[in-house]
């Protein structure tokens, strides 16, 4: 039987309780942030995260990694 690793960003905890996932979760929404380009002010949803998860949640990895 193979084991898997657990995904890192559900909680293993209820509610918020679980802090490692939640970091994760912010980490990875800050990264989709930036990749999108939201931190520019010309951005048309600048200082916003609305939408981010809808927009990238079918994406490849490979778009959304840097290849340099």
């Amino acid at each position: 039987m193979l084991m898997n690793r657990p995904d890192p960003m559900i909680p293993s905890k209820p509610g918020a309780q679980d802090t490692e996932a939640m970091n994760n979760r912010v980490k990875w929404l800050e990264a989709l942030y930036v990749h999108d380009g939201r931190d520019n002010p010309d951005h048309p949803f600048c200082h916003t995260y609305t939408g981010l998860f809808q927009q990238y949640a079918s994406a490849p990895l490979s778009e959304l990694c840097d290849n340099d």
